[in-house]
């Protein structure tokens, strides 16, 4: 990966326009200009369109619209602010949060292959101005490493098919009631995320929390088949994030506060979503 990450940033320090055509699993194109990343697709995480539509933030006649009136000249965002009432500020946060999103999940596992094409680039919802692809790899180190400490696997992780052990109606969280309507032993984070409309790395953390609350049923960890260490790549079963009673030891992994919106929220000041 480091000589992927050390292309990238040749990229951003020539101040590259044009696309980086990564192959792997999963596949993506990274759009920058003027050396900053201005959005990503790849199967592997909902981009911004997805997000909107399958949130029922917009409808798809909406987004047909807006589209149609303004892609040409990226003119959609503004588009969606006049005919779906859709604000400024929020389409920033979608957007930033699916670039984010689709980073996070390219970093799951090396690239295979990759190749810039210098051109014009042209988005229905690019990040304006863009992001610096530092702030990106720094992002993805911190979630590689949140989910590796509280459960194993990132790469596992996100492979996993989602068992759910509770209703959704008896459940008060909204956000867990929509994972659970969709946690039947067939779908994955990613299924997941792209059903409901919300970032892969969002429901991942999500799925944590969850199976620690008894909410989803865990994996145990394979036997290990490879030197010692190799189990600990391995997928677990979280600690429950309970509180400790009665002077016992406090639980392994604590309660993660949640946000009140599905989207993330972004900090004033900079192009990094919170969680």
């Amino acid at each position: 990966m480091n000589d992927f990450r050390g292309h990238l940033t040749e990229l951003s320090e020539r101040r590259f326009t044009g696309v980086l055509r990564i192959e792997g699993s999963p596949a993506g194109v990274m759009h920058l200009r003027e050396g900053l990343i201005a959005g990503i697709v790849t199967p592997g995480a909902p981009g911004p369109e997805s997000l909107l539509l399958k949130s029922g933030r917009i409808t798809e006649r909406e987004w047909s619209v807006a589209f149609a009136a303004g892609a040409a000249e990226e003119r959609v965002a503004e588009e969606l602010t006049a005919t779906a009432g859709v604000g400024a500020a929020e389409l920033e946060v979608v957007t930033v949060s699916a670039l984010y999103d689709a980073a996070f999940t390219l970093a799951l596992n090396r690239p295979e292959r990759w190749q810039a094409e210098p051109g014009a680039v042209n988005l229905p919802l690019p990040v304006r101005p863009g992001v610096h692809p530092r702030d990106l790899l720094r992002e993805n180190r911190r979630r590689l490493s949140e989910l590796s400490g509280r459960w194993g696997s990132p790469q596992q992780l996100v492979m996993h098919r989602v068992t759910g052990r509770a209703a959704p109606s008896g459940v008060a969280n909204p956000r867990f009631r929509d994972i659970l309507m969709h946690a039947n032993g067939r779908h994955t984070p990613r299924d997941i995320a792209f059903l409901i409309g919300r970032g892969t790395f969002a429901v991942v953390t999500d799925i944590v929390s969850m199976t620690a609350r008894g909410l989803l049923d865990g994996r145990p960890a394979p036997a290990p088949t490879g030197p010692a260490g190799a189990a600990g790549a391995a997928i677990r079963t979280p600690a429950r994030e309970t509180p400790a009673q009665g002077g016992g030891a406090p639980a392994a992994v604590p309660p993660v506060p949640l946000p009140p919106a599905a989207l993330p929220r972004r900090r004033p000041g900079n192009n990094r979503p919170t969680n």
